[in-house]
């Protein structure tokens, strides 16, 4: 009886089309969504976003404790240490409330301070390499640009031209897919909490 010799490349190839006569019977479009575990996340962690101005700043040799002021409003909060300076605003937008914190370094109790990760100055991104404000506004719409670019999802389904009104309204409609808002650019903030910000008004 006569054994039968198939070559190694015939087995390959054979089992290459196969796997490509497996691959998926549809091509039709499908959108990405992408979620967060809401699980993972610290309950008593706000990630509101706060503008504020520094009134007074207690350096420490890890924390510096500063009293800041948003909207008429006076509080004390806390972060890592680093230079701040009076009368400037900063933002940040991860805080945790504490009561009756006392700060042994100081031999103080604070009977509310907000605990934040870090403090970024509004002139953060501005006036690059030391150009002109003119330049300056130019290099930061080719950053926006660019990063929006990046972060485009390729897959995502185009939903079209919307108002900002209407995707404030129902956002869930719109997640995972790629709209179109038209309107006014009021104000770019490169950089704040590792974003580019781009207020938009539409008259909605």
């Amino acid at each position: 009886m006569k054994k039968l010799f198939v070559p190694f490349g015939t087995i390959l190839i054979f089992i290459l089309i196969l796997s490509c006569l497996d691959g998926p019977k549809s091509r039709e479009p499908y959108t990405i969504t992408r979620t967060i575990d809401k699980s993972i996340l610290d309950p008593d962690v706000s990630r509101e976003m706060h503008k504020v101005i520094v009134k007074e700043v207690i350096p420490g040799n890890k924390y510096v404790y500063v009293l800041v002021e948003e909207d008429g409003r006076s509080f004390w909060i806390s972060s890592g240490k680093q230079q701040l300076k009076k009368g400037e605003t900063y933002f940040y937008n991860e805080s945790i409330l504490k009561t009756q914190f006392e700060s042994k370094e100081h031999n103080r109790v604070f009977d509310t301070l907000y605990l934040v990760t870090s403090l970024i100055p509004e002139e953060h991104g501005k006036g690059v390499h030391g150009m002109s404000p003119g330049s300056s506004g130019d290099k930061q719409l080719e950053i926006v640009k660019k990063s929006i670019v990046e972060e485009q999802d390729s897959t995502a389904v185009f939903a079209g031209r919307i108002s900002i009104a209407d995707l404030v309204a129902d956002p869930e409609k719109y997640a995972g897919k790629k709209i179109e808002l038209k309107g006014m650019c009021t104000k770019v903030n490169i950089g704040i909490m590792g974003r580019n910000w781009v207020h938009l008004q539409d008259g909605s």
